[in-house]
């Protein structure tokens, strides 16, 4: 029924030029496309990736500014030279962005802000470009389709909307592919996400580059439409905040929430000004501004929120813990014999400023073991996962990971490289992500290491589709597999943290605290799986102060204190030290 509604909806709109002469509404529909493709274009960034871009107005600027240059001084014609500005508009955005993206939410915007500004004003002061006059583009060429130029509106509203298709067109299949799955991820949590093995910067770069290339078509086809460009017209910081104002209206994140926004803000700032402003100077933008608040106050999701309020049904209720398989006892799965050193920390400290939260930790994990680590509040537990998994940087040691060409150095290692050597980790608190659905969050965990970067583009294969299904049926999770994970309570979060970190069948999973907080009937449950996934070789690492899981699961124990390793041993000879029971329980 949705494709068939979508179907009509754009067949009525290729429609319009034949059936409406009304030249002042074409006009606002070619706006419409025209700002609905920028709109589109930053919601692959900031709508899907997080990232708050105010600077979308230099991309549009050079669309605008390159095919105008072509078109004037080398008589290249628009059709090639709005593919060299998209080019170009991509290239810059790759440089911008590659620093830029280390500084993450209103920083970013702010950096892309302040840059907006700087070309603005180079461009005011650049004779090459006009400098503040502007420049025409050549009207003795009207009406030759090779300089996309005609004095009737009709073809200007047919590429405007084969332009805005294409826009529309490749958000669905990022919303539909890998990529949209890892921009969420990296949208909501992208620490979470690095621990997945998914290379943030990475993802963020793709979707610039595209968002970049795709404003920048949107520059030209609006150049060749008013015939006419300056720095105030199309390089203003106010179009930036235009058009993410567009996709933060309709809805972010979403394949039609841009075009909603879009339509919305264009036909109402052109009828609104139309009706109200012969009242006098600004009426017009009163009301726009009153219908942005309003949309924004009563559905902060947009006006696809709003949309869906209005059509929803009774929501069901979360799905409870289904039947969970009895876990085999944890076996050594290797025949016997000596097992070889997985994971192994050196001497490793860290310091910040004057306090010192680990001094020469050593310790190490076999192959197909499971070691526990135990200690009082403030001991360095969590500090020490967080530099093995390189979230923190040690202030000296060193970390090793055995793996198939040999031990690899993990020290000063970004978290998604750790993660994507076979080290799988989850949090002290939990860390899934709550706007996506179980399953969703199960995909994002699949095998990244060596993933072309083509392949963001399609579906995630058959087989970690059914490893994921899997492994959701273990946990009891199968019948929520479609719920936002938000909805799940706090054991289930934290069975499918589990789940997650099991995706990609690692060699070493960390486990900071899995049991903290939840009832009995989940530590049961996570015990058991602890143990069946011991069983097929995975060894564990395991920060917990349920003593008596510990005592039942590990087969050696850390003792920590005061950043410093007390005790190692079994876990019966931890339970009897007597420097140990004085630390943990103050006698």
């Amino acid at each position: 029924m949705a494709t068939v509604l979508t179907a009509a909806v754009w067949a009525a709109l290729l429609l319009v030029p034949a059936v409406v002469r009304n030249a002042y509404f074409l006009n606002g529909m070619i706006l419409v496309f025209i700002y609905g493709t920028a709109a589109q274009a930053w919601n692959l960034l900031g709508g899907y990736g997080g990232q708050l871009s105010f600077g979308h107005a230099v991309f549009f600027g050079i669309g605008a500014y390159a095919s105008t240059l072509l078109l004037a001084q080398a008589g290249l014609s628009p059709w090639i030279g709005m593919w060299a500005g998209a080019a170009v508009a991509a290239g810059v955005s790759l440089l911008i962005g590659y620093p830029t993206f280390r500084l993450r939410r209103h920083y970013f915007a702010l950096a892309t802000l302040a840059l907006a500004e700087i070309v603005r004003i180079v461009f005011l002061n650049w004779p090459l470009v006009g400098a503040a006059v502007g420049m025409y583009l050549p009207v003795r060429l009207m009406n030759q389709s090779w300089a996309m130029i005609w004095n009737t509106k009709g073809p200007y509203y047919l590429l405007a909307l084969a332009l805005f298709a294409l826009a529309c067109a490749l958000v669905r299949l990022t919303d539909r592919a890998r990529l949209g799955v890892y921009l969420r991820t990296i949208d909501e949590d992208e620490d979470a996400a690095q621990a997945l093995g998914i290379p943030g910067r990475r993802y963020k770069l793709l979707a610039m580059g595209l968002s970049a290339a795709l404003t920048a078509l949107a520059g030209t086809l609006f150049a060749q439409y008013v015939l006419y460009i300056d720095p105030s017209t199309v390089l203003d910081p106010s179009r930036s905040v235009l058009f993410a104002i567009m996709a933060l209206l309709g809805g972010r994140g979403t394949v039609v929430g841009p075009a909603l926004g879009a339509g919305f803000l264009t036909l109402l700032s052109q009828y609104g000004g139309g009706t109200l402003g012969g009242l006098g100077r600004g009426y017009d933008y009163v009301l726009y501004g009153l219908a942005i608040m309003l949309v924004a106050v009563y559905e902060p999701r947009g006006l696809v929120g709003l949309v869906e309020r209005l059509r929803r049904s009774r929501g069901a209720p979360a799905a409870g813990l289904g039947p969970s398989p009895v876990a085999s006892p944890a076996t050594d799965p290797r025949p016997g014999g000596e097992r070889r050193p997985l994971l192994v920390v050196e001497r490793l400290s860290k310091r910040f400023g004057g306090l010192e939260a680990l001094r020469g930790v050593a310790l190490d994990v076999r192959r197909g073991e499971i070691v526990g680590v135990l200690g009082p509040n403030g001991a360095g537990k969590s500090t020490l996962f967080d530099c093995v998994t390189g979230f923190l940087r040690p202030s000296e040691g060193a970390v090793r990971l055995a793996g198939e060409g040999g031990e690899r150095s993990l020290t000063g290692r970004p978290p998604f490289w750790i993660a994507q050597q076979g080290l799988s980790r989850t949090f002290q608190l939990i860390r899934v992500f709550p706007g996506l659905t179980v399953l969703e969050n199960m995909l994002a965990g699949q095998e990244h290491r060596g993933e072309p970067l083509l392949q963001a583009f399609r579906p995630s294969p058959p087989e970690v589709y059914a490893r994921a299904l899997e492994l959701l049926r273990l946990v009891g999770l199968e019948a929520a597999r479609d719920l936002r994970a938000g909805a799940l309570s706090y054991g289930q979060q934290k069975l499918l943290a589990l789940a997650m970190a099991l995706v990609r069948r690692p060699r070493l999973v960390l486990l900071d605290e899995p049991m903290a907080g939840v009832n009995p009937t989940v530590v049961e449950r996570l015990r058991q799986h602890i143990r069946a996934q011991h069983a097929e070789g995975v060894a564990f690492l395991i920060i917990e102060h349920n003593i008596e899981v510990l005592m039942e699961l590990a087969e050696r124990l850390y003792f920590l204190a005061e950043g410093r390793v007390v005790a190692e041993g079994p876990p019966e000879a931890i339970q009897r030290n007597e420097e140990v029971l004085g630390l943990y329980y103050g006698r």
